[in-house]
């Protein structure tokens, strides 16, 4: 199995001489998104598609060495947008989510409290208007896009999720829910567009990173496990493009998978692709499934 790993992460890092594979990723304007856009932009072998819904986000790829041909505009939403961006695709990365937006109000609360002395609780967040809750962006809009890559024939689908998902209680669940207890649930709409995936029929990886830093420490490795026992640790946070490097390393991976991933700082460490593939390596040699 060790002779597996070590041969894994060299295939990642010497395609030459392989034919183009072409993978879209939505979100691509995304602070993940934009990330594995630019790392997979660099890697041999393969072309990125990135789908962006504005005209900045298009500029911004550009500046970061996207093509013409490898930037469409559009919407997750919008059948045939995603018919057009999928043609000739043989990946989809999906990197969509409802974006959360602080209540700068319940910070003032917050601060009252604790001058009064009274427990201070949690910051209050809505969902942004342009991007939509989390059943619409979460769920709806993730099969919509699986369904239009079944349909184009994308033969792997790499979602990025989130940590919490076994938990209906966890705090992410209760961000901009009502009283009525609707708009809220980000977690259990992951889990549920997750779960259509799985019995697509279509090969896939699900990532599940914990809390997202955008500055990464200076030597860590990825530590990779499942059904939110990650969550047990005091630190749980990865840093974005140790998220994207790894949604690199599973595109070359024969199985079908779902993990949580975190980093953790070390001595000796690696964030290179070389590094996420051995990790992803060495968890897929265990044969640990996560449970849905």
């Amino acid at each position: 199995m060790k002779l597996f790993i070590r041969l894994l992460a060299l295939c990642l890092l010497s395609a030459h001489g392989l034919s183009t594979t072409s993978v879209l990723i939505t979100g691509a304007g995304g602070k993940t998104g934009r990330l594995v856009f630019e790392k997979l932009n660099k890697m041999d072998g393969y072309t990125p598609i990135g789908m962006v819904r504005s005209p900045k986000k298009m500029k911004m790829l550009k500046k970061m060495g996207a093509g013409d041909d490898q930037v469409v505009m559009g919407d997750i939403f919008d059948a045939d947008a995603l018919q057009g961006a999928m043609k000739g695709c043989e990946a989809l990365i999906v990197v969509t989510s409802a974006v959360p937006v602080l209540l700068k109000r319940s910070l003032f609360k917050m601060m009252g409290k604790k001058l009064l002395g009274k427990e201070v609780g949690r910051p209050q967040f809505k969902w942004s208007a342009k991007d939509g809750f989390p059943e619409k962006v979460d769920f709806e809009g993730q099969l919509l896009q699986f369904k239009a890559a079944k349909a184009a024939g994308v033969e792997k689908v790499i979602v990025v999720s989130s940590m919490g998902g076994t938990q209906d209680d966890n705090f992410l669940n209760s961000i901009g829910k009502k009283e009525d207890g609707s708009e809220g649930d980000i977690l259990k709409w992951k889990r549920k567009a997750e779960e259509e995936l799985i019995v697509s029929g279509m090969k896939y990886a699900i990532i599940h990173p914990g809390g997202l830093t955008d500055k990464p420490a200076k030597s860590r490795k990825l530590v990779i496990d499942v059904d939110d026992k990650l969550l047990e640790r005091k630190k749980r946070s990865i840093y974005r493009g140790d998220v994207a490097t790894l949604c690199l390393a599973a595109l070359k991976a024969e199985e079908s998978f779902a993990l949580d991933v975190i980093s953790e700082e070390v001595e000796d460490g690696d964030e290179g692709l070389q590094s996420a593939a051995l990790a992803l390596g060495e968890f897929l040699d265990k044969g640990v499934s996560y449970k849905y």
